[in-house]
């Protein structure tokens, strides 16, 4: 019966880098928007929640082949058990810094890792060892490919003006259309505080800090007068 679960388990590995392919997908779409919590994310959910479906799908091979025996436990009951638990587990590791996300892809690695216990704690072990190597694809190789691939890039930009100088915000959106560059309108964020204006935003461009409109951009704040201090970073979503 071992023989016969992992003969399924190669199957269940080709639906599973299928699921990849699908998620990653999506993830590149919003990662080529800008917005992407990474691509990984997307890639491991959608990986792990294929291996979980598929499993439920095969009762007769769980515990090898011993599942219906008088006595046996349901699995399914224990499998949400865990994938909740774990799921709590990995949402306490995301962090929120201002307009930045970090721990995304640690929380859905921690929580797709769940997948892989559950597969070899019910006799899956080709799917799980196929699931380990789908996952370290997707968080090793994804990012390789993708740096090579057109996409928009986001950065987080925080500019303090001079007491007594009012932003206005629809010649700063005309000056980073010029260089290629635009601000969502949702991330705009003014405040004032002690007589000076603080803009807080996202910009999207073709890229971040290798381009020679990053660049000049950045020379510029330096040298407008109205500025008094500035900061530019990555936004961070992984």
């Amino acid at each position: 019966m071992i023989a016969t679960s992992n003969g399924i388990g190669t199957w269940l590995v080709v639906h599973m880098a299928g699921a990849l392919v699908l998620g990653w997908i999506v993830g590149y779409e919003r990662y080529f928007s800008g917005r992407a919590a990474g691509s990984q994310v997307y890639c491991l959910v959608s990986t792990t929640s294929c291996a979980i479906t598929l499993l439920a799908g095969y009762p007769a091979l769980w515990y090898w082949g011993s599942a219906h025996d008088i006595g046996g436990g349901d699995p399914t009951r224990v499998i949400n058990a865990i994938m909740t638990g774990i799921g709590f587990l990995g949402a306490g590791i995301i962090v929120q810094s201002g307009l930045n996300v970090r721990g995304l892809t640690t929380a859905a690695s921690i929580w797709g890792s769940a997948a892989i216990g559950i597969l070899v704690g019910v006799g899956f072990y080709s799917a799980a060892i196929g699931l380990t190597v789908l996952f370290v694809v997707s968080l090793a190789l994804v990012p390789r490919i993708e740096h090579r691939l057109p996409a928009q890039a986001a950065i987080v930009a925080m500019v303090r003006f001079r007491e007594g100088y009012r932003p206005r915000p629809a010649l700063i959106q005309r000056y980073l259309e010029r260089r290629g560059m635009r601000i969502p309108p949702e991330s705009v964020n003014i405040s004032f505080d002690r007589g000076r204006f603080e803009l807080r935003c996202l910009v999207f461009g073709k890229s971040v800090m290798q381009s020679e409109d990053m660049r000049d951009l950045i020379f510029d704040l330096a040298r407008m007068k109205m500025v008094e201090r500035f900061n530019v970073a990555h936004s961070s979503r992984a």
